[in-house]
């Protein structure tokens, strides 16, 4: 099981590389390029991403598994 970030207002889909941090629309994307393996990891990404983001406001860490 795995962890991906949905930006709320923007719905959009936390897609890290190497070097940046893109965006995606598309859930499947994300799951496929976007994994992270523990919510901690995830969550640690978002606030890098952008630091005045606030949890469930700003952004939802949602499991690998939801339908």
């Amino acid at each position: 099981m795995g962890y991906i970030v949905k930006l709320i207002p923007e719905d959009l889909y936390l897609v890290p590389s190497d070097c940046q941090i893109g965006l995606t629309e598309y859930r499947e994307k994300a799951l496929a390029e976007g994994l992270f393996h523990d919510y901690a990891e995830a969550n640690a990404k978002a606030k890098l991403f952008r630091k005045e983001m606030a949890i469930n406001i700003d952004y939802v860490v949602e499991s690998s598994t939801k339908e």
